[in-house]
């Protein structure tokens, strides 16, 4: 959670696209996290991990060698990102929903013309759903189709405020949508 609040904070004043974000080896170290601790690398799902430094350039910050079987798990995931990547980051990028804390609804908005590419994140909350305001969509309807992650495909009408609903099944879970103005 401290890497994507890093990562958000950041966006505000530089490119995310320009920065190498690192994913951490959640294995790694687990014993100097108190066993309670919810936020503790251990209990985030490893895709999620990979997810959040997305919006940047991922920089897997570990030695792979000493990876168990399961993390390989996420190789669909990255060859879905590298397919995507350049497309994501040929916008500008900017953060959206709350600031993250490990707790929150958050993500980040690449804009291109006439659409462009949404990273939603639940945090560790109890909320299945989320009101994310967006940039330049206020009043529109819009398409969104799920490219990575665990959201479903939809259509819906941002709010003249530009808030848009979305939902998750459950905490530390991500989608990437291409989203399209109708």
């Amino acid at each position: 959670h401290r890497t994507l609040r890093n990562l958000w904070q950041l966006s505000k004043f530089i490119p995310p696209q320009s920065l190498q974000i690192e994913f951490l080896n959640i294995w790694r170290n687990a014993e100097k996290y108190p066993a309670d601790d919810p936020l503790a690398p251990i209990r985030i799902p490893f895709d999620y991990c990979f997810a959040v430094a997305m919006p940047a350039q991922p920089l897997a910050w570990f030695e792979a060698s000493n990876l168990p079987p399961q993390a390989f798990e996420i190789a669909p995931l990255v060859r879905a990102y590298r397919k995507t990547a350049a497309d994501i980051h040929s916008g500008m990028i900017f953060p959206i929903g709350e600031e993250p804390d490990g707790t929150s609804w958050t993500g980040f908005q690449s804009l291109k013309d006439n659409g462009g590419h949404l990273f939603i994140y639940r945090e560790l909350n109890d909320r299945d759903t989320a009101t994310i305001r967006l940039w330049d969509a206020a009043g529109k309807r819009i398409r969104l189709n799920r490219v990575m992650g665990h959201g479903k495909d939809g259509r819906q009408t941002v709010s003249d405020a530009g808030d848009a609903v979305f939902s998750l099944p459950a905490p530390f879970r991500f989608s990437v949508y291409r989203y399209s103005i109708e």
